[in-house]
C-alpha cells in the first residue's frame, strides 16, 4: 500500500509539472525539439516475488522532447530492455539465465538546471508510463511467461548533455524505474502479491536538436 501511495504521488507531481508547462505563456512561442539515442546497463532488482537481485541487462531507448521553455521540456521515451544471460542464484544453485524481454513507454518532465554554463546542460527528470514484460518460454527464461504483462510504472532520475556542435550532444541519463505489476500476475506475483521491481538504469548516447 505505501509503495502504491508513493506511485500516485509521483503521478500527481509529474501531472501537475506538466499542466503548469503547457498553460505557461512560454509554450505557445514555439522551441524547439531534440531526439535521443541511448544505451547501456539496466538492473532488475528487489522484487522477492519474481525475480533474482543481480539481473543486468542492456536497454536500448529512443525519445523525442519539446523544449516548452528554456528550463522545462516535456520528453516522451521508448525503450526495449534487451535481456542478457546472466548467473544468479536459485533455490536449486546457480544459473545462467535472462529475464524477459521489456518494452518501457514512458513520459517526462525534464527540468533544465540554470547552472549558467554552455559547456554541459544538467536536468531533472521526473515521470510515469507503463512496462510491458514480453512472453518467455525459453528454458532458460525466468520467470517464464506464457502470455506478456504490463505494468504501470514511472521513473525518476537526472542527466547531463554535453554539446558538440551546435544541434549534436553528448547525453548522460541516470534513472530509477520502479514497475508495479499487479498482485496476479502470473510471473510477476506469488498469486496474491506483487513486490514493486526496481530498476537502476544508466545510458549514454546522442542528441539532436531541430
Amino acid at each position: 500500500m505505501k509503495t502504491i501511495k508513493l506511485a500516485v504521488l509521483g503521478v500527481v507531481v509529474a501531472l501537475a509539472t506538466i499542466v503548469t508547462v503547457l498553460t505557461s505563456p512560454a509554450f505557445a512561442e514555439g522551441e524547439r525539439f531534440d531526439a535521443s539515442l541511448l544505451g547501456g546497463v539496466q538492473g532488475l532488482i528487489e522484487n522477492d516475488t519474481a525475480l533474482p537481485d543481480n539481473f543486468v541487462n542492456i536497454p536500448i531507448a529512443a525519445s523525442l522532447a519539446y523544449r516548452a521553455t528554456a528550463l522545462f521540456a516535456i520528453e516522451g521515451e521508448l525503450a526495449w530492455l534487451v535481456p542478457v544471460s546472466n548467473t544468479v542464484t536459485m533455490s536449486s544453485g546457480s544459473q545462467d539465465l535472462k529475464s524477459p524481454d521489456v518494452l518501457t513507454y514512458q513520459a517526462n518532465v525534464r527540468a533544465q538546471l540554470p547552472v549558467g554554463s554552455t559547456a554541459w546542460s544538467p536536468y531533472l527528470t521526473v515521470g510515469a508510463g507503463a512496462m510491458t514484460f514480453l512472453s518467455a518460454t525459453d528454458a532458460d527464461n525466468y520467470p517464464q511467461l506464457e502470455s506478456s504483462e504490463t505494468a504501470f510504472a514511472i521513473n525518476f532520475g537526472l542527466g547531463a548533455g554535453i554539446p558538440l556542435t551546435e544541434s549534436l550532444s553528448l547525453r548522460a541519463d541516470f534513472r530509477e524505474f520502479v514497475a508495479f505489476p499487479q498482485d496476479d500476475a502470473v510471473g510477476l506475483s506469488d498469486g496474491t502479491e506483487a513486490d514493486p521491481i526496481w530498476m537502476p538504469r544508466g545510458t549514454f548516447g546522442l542528441t539532436y536538436r531541430f
